[in-house]
């Protein structure tokens, strides 16, 4: 199934050097300190909670020899023990959890061997009205290894929440303003800090349902904005459904269908994205943004919604849809 949604908000990337392993050669009087890393985020529209739980070493040595052992960077699941606090103002009114399983890394510069991964079954669970912490402990002995800074809030959704398409006919998804652009409008989501709305375009192949999609470009929040909005390019969508589907040219049945999703994270992520991707001026120097005490990583929000499941322009006509879809080459 093709499936390309940004992340922006989905997915987070180790990129720590990791210092030290007794693979390899060092001075045993050199300086070290382990480090845990932790990165967590908190959608409670998903049916489950994921935590990436690693550690790193500050001190000598070779940093990229230490990256490709896996017994640098994890944590044996027995060490350690992982669990949500939900808050009610400043009381713990609630806890769960995490449990282990184990998950391959993909292939790069660091150990490839299937490394422990926690999650929790939150579906249900998480309620807007609390906030939420995490914390890590040491097995052994109850030791507090990390946790997050502070408790964080959940993205909420208004009352008068909703996003609109336009133009559009016959409630039909479209290009066809004169422009070739479509309008994308949503109202704005409590705790919600960077936007980024993206459409789910549905097709046949070989008697399967599967889907692409194509995203928009990210808006951030302003201060008291009730509304906001984007004009979405044709030709982005073009681009990105080619750009996606380029490596399979099989026959491909266009459903006339797609959903409209709306992607949205929290101030903690969004400063973590701000400074992982080096968005301080070049005269400006900064360090990279965590959030977890006596450790490294992000404990954050996001949400992802679906706001419309509508028919999608179906014509044939030259600047029609579909007939833009044959063009690109990839099946349809």
């Amino acid at each position: 199934m093709h499936r390309t949604t940004s992340i922006l908000l989905a997915a987070l990337v180790m990129t720590l050097s990791l210092l030290t392993s007794c693979e390899v050669e060092f001075s045993p009087n050199a300086t070290w300190k382990e480090v845990p890393v932790v990165y967590c985020l908190l959608d409670q529209d998903d049916d489950t909670t994921w935590a990436r739980i690693e550690r790193c070493y500050l001190g000598d040595g070779d940093i990229y020899k230490y990256s490709t052992i896996s017994d640098s960077i994890n944590y044996p699941i027995e060490q350690i023990k992982a669990w949500l606090i939900a808050y009610d103002g400043n009381s713990a009114i609630d806890s769960m959890v995490f449990h282990d399983t184990f998950m391959n890394r993909q292939a790069g510069s660091f150990a490839r061997d299937s490394q422990p991964t926690y999650y929790c079954l939150t579906q249900g669970w998480l309620n807007e009205n609390y906030t939420y912490a995490i914390r890590v402990r040491r097995s052994a002995d109850g030791t507090i290894l990390c946790q997050s800074q502070k408790a964080i809030s959940l993205i909420k959704r208004n009352a008068t929440d909703s996003l609109i398409t336009k133009p559009y006919s016959g409630r039909r998804f479209s290009f066809k303003d004169g422009n070739n652009t479509c309008q994308i409008e949503w109202n704005a989501l409590e705790n919600a800090r960077i936007y980024q709305p993206y459409i789910r375009l549905y097709y046949k192949q070989n008697g399967d349902t599967l889907y692409t999609d194509a995203n928009c470009q990210q808006v951030t929040s302003r201060n008291n904005a009730a509304t906001y909005g984007l004009a979405y390019p044709k030709t982005s969508f073009l681009n990105d459904i080619k750009t996606n589907l380029q490596a399979d040219t099989t026959s491909k049945e266009y459903l006339s269908m797609v959903d409209i999703y709306l992607l949205a994270c929290s101030e903690e992520l969004k400063t973590y994205l701000f400074t992982a991707a080096g968005n301080a001026t070049s005269a400006q120097q900064h360090d990279g943004y965590t959030n977890i005490a006596s450790g490294l990583g992000v404990f954050a929000a996001r949400r992802t919604h679906l706001y419309k499941h509508m028919a999608a322009d179906d014509s044939d006509v030259r600047g029609g849809l579909r007939s833009d879809l044959r063009s690109l080459g990839v099946g349809f």
